[in-house]
């Protein structure tokens, strides 16, 4: 029988005491942030809306010092960490594009269909978290704005899980985010996924939105 040891706190509290535990050595630029972090949770819990006028303005620098080290081994997991932090609390995320390349950057180093399920599962609670901040899209000319990137990320992350439960949801939230753009990015899919090995049914679900949006 192995022995399992007791938790104080709830499940937010351990990831951010985890979160600290983890990086606050390796980046000390990030040290106190990741304490107040742990603090907070410790005060008011480690989910819900939190009773203090800072938390957005927290997050905002920690991201934004995330920017700058994009180059680093730690850049995904703590970004990410944060990102989850502020999550929890309901808390906007700003500046997105370290999140959304956290993100790219999580998906393309998967390995395996459960590496993949679980970034999905990141991405889809993410993608929740900003949707009213971000949702109204208003630079359609912008390619690299995070909307986009995180709905195309999404709908190939699904793909590359070959899971057609996954796929029918990732494309459905690209359709409703991006009508612009769908047809678009079908034709590409459909392209790729005739060089590629992909699992029937995926490929037949990416023809289907074909026909839909550009035959249609």
């Amino acid at each position: 029988m192995s022995i399992h040891p007791l938790r104080f706190g709830d499940e937010g509290q351990a990831a951010t005491r985890e979160l600290r535990t983890r990086f606050a050595a390796a980046r000390p630029e990030l040290a106190r942030t990741l304490e107040t972090f742990e603090a907070l949770d410790r005060q008011y819990g480690g989910e819900g809306p939190l009773p203090v006028e800072d938390a957005e303005e927290l997050v905002a620098a920690a991201i934004t010092q995330m920017a700058h080290l994009e180059d680093t081994p730690e850049f995904a997991d703590l970004t990410l960490g944060i990102a989850l932090w502020a999550a929890r609390h309901g808390v906007p995320l700003r500046p997105m594009e370290p999140v959304t390349n956290a993100l790219a950057l999580r998906s393309n180093r998967a390995t395996s269909p459960q590496d993949l399920a679980a970034v999905f599962g990141l991405m889809q609670g993410l993608i929740a978290h900003v949707g009213t901040q971000l949702s109204a899209d208003l630079e359609c000319s912008n390619p690299e704005r995070p909307w986009r990137i995180l709905h195309a990320n999404f709908a190939i992350t699904a793909i590359r899980t070959e899971d057609p439960t996954l796929v029918d949801f990732a494309f459905d939230a690209l359709d409703a985010a991006l009508p612009d753009e769908r047809g678009g990015f079908y034709a590409e899919a459909l392209a790729l996924a005739m060089n590629a090995r992909i699992a029937p049914a995926v490929r037949e679900r990416i023809a289907a939105r074909h026909r839909k949006w550009i035959l249609g």
